[in-house]
């Protein structure tokens, strides 16, 4: 609500300046100027609030500690309030850890009457774990300024919790890629974000478990996966995000990051609470906006820290992080397991899976060979009948826009999908000749395309892709800037060209 005063404050107050100044009108000017700096006041103290002023430790004189470290999923991005010292843009003591009482370690530490060595830091890689300071400026009382695994070698600890790897794999960027409006389909760069996952990600989360696991002493180390902020469904709320690009993050990257995260800690020996449907119930399209587990557009700042023109990205890190009732979900589901653990009710660890430390298979049915068995029909679809008895591939050039059929059984409804998107219908003419567009623009398996046709009272699948000609290893172009920077220069110029108004006004008013 307070944006939407806000939104017509501003807009009031320019309007109001451009028809004084047209209309030579001094006092009109000044009001327009008040409106808009009122919009500015109510802007800057919603987004700078007072810091969390609850203790950093919960229970510092209790025997049990818990370590918690990582990224901004276990540190608390996405509250209303930080600690002091972790929302801080200033260059001479940097840190943006974001860290929060209101995050799952805290709460948990509560819970549990134990002691918290809060050191987990938003924005936090693999690297920031076991390699280098994140924020090397920060304040000496504030955690930031080393590496975590440094201050986690310093504890004794009891418990350690960690939640790394979703900045290694660009969560962030794809999540920019994916929900702003404007940008094209962001399953062109499926295949680079995938083959990161298996290359690096997988690689880097099991030497920072091995590395933690070593550096806790002794003590039960357990690793999260991320939550699932998307429902089952499709909804408009998410302003950018289309039913495909939804299904690809819903249905393909969130679980395939999950599944290294726990694959990664299995080789490294520790233990995984899994997170993936923590928010079932309350997340996008589930619920309205404003009552979903995890924040969709969310903007912040500590109280006494200014808002820079150069760092106003900063403002709204705690967009698509859990929000209260999201950590609060989260302790529903790693609580019981943590106080077994601290009751020392723990079962072993099971087997280690083998010494294979390759990324678990990528599993994706519309790539895998001809099946030699038989393969369901895809649920929900138009298409009804018995089973897939077998798979076609067709290789094709980047500009085909569709496919001609024949031999198909006459009449019948032929069901189409380009990579995880909705499923969509034809019917065969009466000779049995069909013709279904297709989309091979983007490259690896954003270019797949799923064709179900019957053919002799069988149903047959076709993929019609350019899969072999993609390059996995390069990374997309990123979006250009320049819009944004042509916006903020357009900003700046109108301030500059009321200002020169009103002095000129104020000068001829003066004569």
């Amino acid at each position: 609500m307070i944006w939407i005063l806000v939104g017509l404050l501003a807009l009031v107050g320019l309007a109001v300046v451009i028809a004084g100044a047209r209309r030579r009108r001094v006092g009109r000017i000044v009001g327009g100027a008040l409106l808009l700096a009122v919009a500015f006041v109510l802007a800057q103290n919603h987004v700078t609030r007072s810091p969390d002023l609850a203790p950093l430790d919960p229970n510092p004189s209790s025997d049990f500690q818990i370590v918690a470290l990582g990224d901004s999923y276990i540190a608390g991005e996405g509250a209303e309030r930080y600690f002091e010292g972790t929302d801080e843009p200033d260059s001479a003591h940097r840190n943006l850890c974001h860290r929060a009482s209101t995050a799952y370690p805290y709460i948990i530490a509560e819970e549990l009457g134990a002691s918290l060595h809060f050191i987990a830091c938003s924005g936090a890689r693999t690297a920031d774990v076991v390699a280098r300071a994140q924020y090397p400026q920060s304040r000496e009382d504030v955690v930031g300024g080393e590496r975590q695994l440094a201050r986690l070698e310093g504890a004794e600890p009891d418990m350690v919790l960690i939640s790394i790897g979703g900045n290694d794999a660009g969560f962030a960027e794809i999540g920019i890629d994916c929900a702003l409006p404007g940008l094209s389909d962001c399953r062109r760069a499926a295949s680079f974000w995938l083959h990161r996952l298996d290359t690096a990600v997988y690689p880097r989360l099991v030497r920072t478990y091995r590395a933690v696991r070593r550096a806790a002493g002794g003590a039960p180390v357990f690793a999260f996966t991320y939550p699932n902020p998307l429902g089952p469904g499709f909804c408009k709320d998410l302003v950018g995000l289309n039913r495909a690009e939804m299904a690809f993050v819903r249905e393909v990257f969130a679980p395939r990051l999950n599944r290294i995260v726990k694959s990664a800690a299995a080789l490294a020996r520790i233990r995984v609470i899994d997170f993936e449907k923590a928010v079932d119930g309350h997340r996008f399209c589930e619920k309205p906006l404003g009552q979903t587990a995890v924040n969709f557009v969310e903007l912040e700042r500590t109280r006494g820290a200014p808002i820079e023109l150069g760092s106003l990205g900063d403002i709204a890190k705690g967009s698509l992080h859990p929000n209260r009732l999201g950590h609060e979900l989260l302790v529903r589901k790693a609580l019981p397991v943590l106080r077994a653990a601290k009751e020392g009710r723990l079962e072993a660890l099971p087997a280690l899976p083998g010494p294979d430390e390759r990324p678990p298979p990528f599993d994706v049915e519309e790539v895998a060979d001809a099946p030699t068995g038989l393969s369901a029909l895809p649920p929900g679809i138009p298409c009804v009948g018995g089973r897939i008895a077998f798979v076609s591939r067709m290789s094709a050039e980047p500009d085909l826009e569709s496919v001609a059929l024949s031999e198909v059984q006459p009449g019948s409804i032929l069901c189409y999908r380009t990579y995880r998107d909705e499923w969509h219908s034809t019917r065969a003419d009466g000779k049995g000749n069909a013709t279904v567009p297709v989309d091979v623009t983007n490259p690896g398996v954003g270019s797949i395309n799923e064709i179900l046709a019957q053919q002799q009272g069988v149903w047959k699948k076709v993929v019609v892709s350019r899969l072999g000609a993609a390059d996995e290893a390069v990374e997309p172009a990123r979006p250009s800037k320049l819009g944004l920077y042509l916006l903020i220069a357009a900003i700046a110029a109108a301030f500059v060209a009321v200002l020169v108004i009103l002095v000129k006004f104020s000068s001829d008013a003066g004569d």
